[in-house]
């Protein structure tokens, strides 16, 4: 069965694979719901870029913020272990 936690067309086992056997069991999980969280945040840039917002914060500063975090995530994806 699929888990709703993976991207569509992903299994545990294709994670697993990725990653040297001496790395904790806790990683392939993490780096799962790290892609998940840039995925989310990915959807939420692009809705946010179509819509126009004046005042203390404009589009500029939501997006770029935005993009900060998904930067931050990747980041923490390509080293989970340095933490």
């Amino acid at each position: 069965m699929h888990d709703p936690n993976l991207p569509d067309n992903c299994t545990q086992a294709s994670i697993d694979a990725r990653f040297e056997p001496e790395e904790s069991a806790w990683t392939a999980r993490y780096v799962a719901q790290l892609a998940h969280r840039r995925d989310r945040l990915a959807a939420m840039r692009t809705e946010l870029a179509a819509a126009r917002f004046d005042g203390s914060y404009d589009n500029t500063d939501i997006v770029g913020y935005i993009d900060d975090e998904i930067e931050t995530v990747s980041a923490a994806m390509a080293h989970p272990c340095a933490c």
